[in-house]
């Protein structure tokens, strides 16, 4: 499995719903945190590898077992498109050796003519699936995964103007979402002196700054998208 943090509520259902005694395997990295702890609220057992460990074969995969290995990847990735491809594709095509098939737990986040298990297809690599929705059609992100695809994401962009989509993965890694995308605004934050804050009417603070950007976007609003996956108190909580 190739994730984001931001679809890990849909890799612990998958999981957790499967009967098939599994042997799982965490590729350990500053992306984890979310994945473990979830996967040990549901009893999940699980073990951790660090990746070089596997690509220089000093770890080997149990092949007699149904072994899931998971890597979890940056969620700042999202506002880089073209590195989020190119940190997928050569995970890919790094893990071909030592799998039988890869899930992409994960949008495109504007790669919106990549899907990487056609990729995969195209490059003649091991079979691999991503998130679709029941046409057929590509999910882009993980708000689209969490309301069942691109036309219905069209649908409801329509009737809730002005909505920022929330979903219970969202919530609860948001911390770690404007962690990992500090470096990309962070520099215009700090770009801005107090007089052109004044100006432009941002409150002190990253949360005023983070306030601003959403009334740049239109956002009034917060849509509660109840996908009946994750913790729904903690859900309440991180909203």
């Amino acid at each position: 499995m190739i994730a984001c943090p931001m679809v890990d509520d849909n890799l612990v259902y998958s999981l957790k719903k499967d009967s098939e005694e599994k042997n799982i395997v965490i590729i350990d990295n500053e992306n984890n945190t979310s994945i473990k702890s979830k996967l040990e609220k549901a009893g999940i057992p699980f073990s951790t590898v660090v990746w070089n460990d596997i690509i220089s074969r000093n770890y080997t995969l149990d092949g007699n077992r149904y072994t899931i290995l998971i890597y979890m990847v940056n969620l700042g990735l999202h506002a880089e498109p073209e590195k989020l491809k190119s940190t997928v594709e050569e995970l890919a095509t790094d893990m071909q050796p030592f799998v039988d098939a890869i899930g992409f737990y994960l949008g495109t986040c504007g790669n919106y003519e990549w899907s990487p298990a056609r990729w995969c297809k195209e490059k003649g690599f091991k079979p691999s699936a991503t998130f679709h929705d029941c046409n057929g059609c590509l999910c882009h992100d993980c708000v689209g995964i969490n309301i069942a695809g691109g036309p219905k994401y069209n649908e409801m962009q329509k009737k809730y103007v002005g909505h920022f989509y929330a979903f219970p993965a969202m919530a609860s890694n948001w911390d770690e979402f404007n962690s990992a995308d500090a470096a990309n605004s962070g520099a215009s934050e700090e770009s801005l002196t107090p007089e052109m804050r004044e100006v432009l009417g941002i409150e002190p603070g990253h949360d005023g700054y983070m306030r601003w950007l959403f009334s740049l976007g239109g956002y009034e609003y917060i849509l509660k998208i109840d996908t009946g996956l994750g913790d729904q108190e903690q859900y309440e909580k991180d909203l």
